[in-house]
C-alpha cells in the first residue's frame, strides 16, 4: 500500500501545502489506492512534504513521485495530449510551482497579521498532545527560515502590493487559458489540473487578508473550476464547504 505523508486538512483544503494537495489530487484522478500517514521530517527524503512510502521505498518531491507512480502503476493521465499541449501544460505547471507557490507563501507568512492567522491554523499539524503554545512556538521558530527562503527566491524582496500583482498575473493567465473549458487542456482531466487546482484553491481558501485573495474570489471561472474538481475528487470536502 502506498502511504502519503502530507500536511493535514485546514481551511477546508485537502492540504494547505499546494504540492501535497497536488499529489493527493493526482492520486485520486488516477485511482491509485493510498493511505495517509502523519509526517515526520526526519524521515522525509528531501526534508519536505509530501513524501511517500511505496512498499518500503521512501520517495520525495511531488513531481518525482508522480513520475515514479506513472512508471510503476502504468498510469498515463496525459497520454491523450499532443506534444504542443504537453508543452503548454508543462509551462503552467512550472509557473505554479516556481512562482505562484511563493506568492501563496508570502501572503501567509510575511505579513504579521496574516502570520497570526496562519500560525493558529497550522498549529494542528503537530500532535495534539503538545500544548498549543509549544506548537505555536515551533511555528514561530520556522518563520525566519521561510522568510529567508522567500528572500533568496526573490518574492520576499517585493512589497505586498507587488506580490499581489505578480499573483494576479499568474491567475489571470490560468483564467484566460481555461476559458469555458471544463479542464485546463480540454474535456479530459490531466496532470496540469492537479497542479493548477492545488495552487489556485490554496489561494481561494486561505483564511488571511489579501487583496489577491479578494480578487481571486471574484473570478467566477477560477471559482467554478476549483469547485468542479473539488466535487469530483474531494466530495467529502465539497459537501462540507
Amino acid at each position: 500500500m502506498l502511504t502519503l505523508y502530507k500536511m493535514l486538512p485546514v481551511w477546508g483544503l485537502p492540504s494547505p501545502s499546494p504540492p501535497c494537495m497536488k499529489l493527493e489530487a493526482w492520486l485520486r484522478m488516477t485511482n491509485i489506492p493510498y493511505e495517509v500517514g502523519g509526517f515526520d521530517m526526519t524521515r522525509a527524503p528531501k526534508r519536505k512534504v509530501p513524501y511517500v512510502d511505496d512498499d518500503g521505498a521512501l520517495l520525495g518531491d511531488s513531481t518525482f513521485i508522480l513520475e515514479h507512480l506513472e512508471r510503476t502503476r502504468d498510469v498515463h493521465p496525459d497520454a491523450h495530449l499532443s506534444a504542443s499541449a504537453r508543452a503548454v501544460a508543462t509551462a503552467f505547471r512550472r509557473m505554479m510551482k516556481e512562482n505562484t507557490y511563493f506568492v501563496t507563501v508570502h501572503i501567509r507568512w510575511a505579513g504579521d497579521d496574516s502570520w497570526a492567522r496562519t500560525r493558529l491554523a497550522f498549529a494542528d499539524q503537530f500532535p495534539s498532545a503538545l500544548p498549543l503554545e509549544q506548537r505555536l512556538g515551533i511555528l514561530d521558530s520556522l518563520r525566519p527560515g521561510m522568510l529567508a527562503v522567500l528572500d533568496a527566491q526573490g518574492m520576499g524582496r517585493h512589497t505586498p502590493e507587488e506580490v499581489c500583482q505578480i499573483g494576479q498575473v499568474d491567475l489571470t493567465a490560468v483564467r484566460d487559458y481555461l476559458g469555458d473549458k471544463p479542464y485546463m487542456m480540454g474535456d479530459r482531466v490531466s496532470t496540469v489540473d492537479a497542479t493548477v487546482f492545488a495552487h489556485v484553491d490554496n489561494i481561494l481558501r486561505s483564511d488571511v487578508e489579501s487583496p489577491l485573495i479578494d480578487w481571486a474570489r471574484e473570478q467566477s471561472t477560477l471559482v467554478a473550476y476549483c469547485d468542479r474538481l473539488r466535487a469530483a475528487y474531494f466530495p467529502e470536502l465539497s459537501a462540507a464547504s
